[in-house]
């Protein structure tokens, strides 16, 4: 999850987005669906033959950008990704706190992929995108669904929350103590915290996104949702106090009875021991783990991420 009240000047990514292209090449096609609450927007990279795969981002609320890499699987299977609702291309809705709930984000989840003809598909997640993608399964069922990743997962906010808090002892003495003035004020848009928030998501986040990667990086941040994700995280990384704090399913991982992969960043905030500990309570589970990437695994390691997915969901086409 990203905390999104922060300008998206991240980890340098607009000085080296200025003297990079725009990442991929391929330009997709795209078109709208209507969903409860208005109309999303989908891209569609690839038309090959094996069966789709279906991306759904994190956030809440950053758009699909950073999940582009993924395109390159386009040449095997068609890659759609969407934005949600709320950010990036799609319908923007203000002042109705219902649209951020999760039972409407599956309902939304489920009219995108009966619009575009998914009765067959491979299903990412990342971060957010975990949540959607396990209560979409538990809510809808698991027909049609080849196999499911949940790259960088938050199956238990608790476990997140005690993961990285202490990743703030990582920071500098004074942005500690900027994080620690924001969380006693509720002041979080000082220019203190904002440092102190991108040192950390320079460790963390996206740790050295390539020139290709970070046009997306800044994409993503140029798009972000930022009512949504007040409303279901809170205002910080660090202050969880949206509707999803209270988010628990490792008891509920055992009816995933599908080919499930855990993929984790060296150094994400979904940490690799969290991934490990969901895949111990899933079925049939395997664990990848990103060396030196952060929580956005497509930015940091863009061809190990999709090396691991492909080979992953390649195992499980027939």
């Amino acid at each position: 999850m990203i905390q999104f009240t922060r300008r998206s000047a991240l980890i340098g990514a607009s000085a080296m987005a200025a003297c990079s292209p725009r990442a991929p090449a391929e330009q997709p096609r795209e078109g709208r669906i209507a969903v409860p609450g208005g109309e999303v927007v989908w891209r569609r990279f690839g038309d090959g033959t094996k069966t789709p795969l279906l991306a759904i981002h994190g956030g809440p609320g950053a758009p699909s950008d950073y999940l582009e890499p993924l395109a390159a699987l386009g040449n095997e299977r068609s890659v759609y990704l969407w934005d949600q609702l709320g950010c990036g291309r799609s319908d923007k809705p203000t002042g109705d706190p219902s649209l951020w709930q999760i039972p409407r984000f599956v309902e939304e989840m489920h009219a995108v992929r009966t619009a575009l003809g998914l009765e067959r598909l491979h299903i990412l997640g990342q971060s957010w995108g975990t949540m959607l993608a396990v209560e979409y399964l538990l809510a809808k069922g698991l027909d049609g669904v080849k196999s499911v990743t949940l790259a960088g997962p938050v199956m238990s906010a608790s476990r997140y929350v005690s993961d990285v808090r202490p990743m703030i002892n990582e920071l500098s003495a004074e942005h500690q103590s900027a994080i620690a003035v924001a969380e006693a004020t509720g002041n979080y848009e000082s220019p203190e915290y904002v440092a102190a928030t991108e040192a950390f998501y320079a460790l963390h986040l996206a740790r050295h996104p390539t020139p290709e990667t970070a046009v997306l990086w800044e994409r993503t941040f140029a798009g972000l949702g930022q009512e949504s994700y007040v409303a279901m995280n809170g205002p910080s990384e660090f202050s969880f106090s949206g509707s999803l704090m209270s988010y628990e399913r490792v008891s509920e991982l055992p009816r995933l009875t599908l080919p499930v992969l855990y993929l984790s960043g060296e150094y994400d905030t979904c940490t690799p021991d969290a991934a490990r500990e969901y895949a111990a309570a899933t079925p049939d589970a395997e664990v990848v783990v990103i060396p030196g990437a952060g929580h956005a695994t497509t930015i940091d390691a863009p061809n190990e991420t999709n090396a691991a997915v492909r080979t992953f969901i390649e195992a499980h086409d027939a």
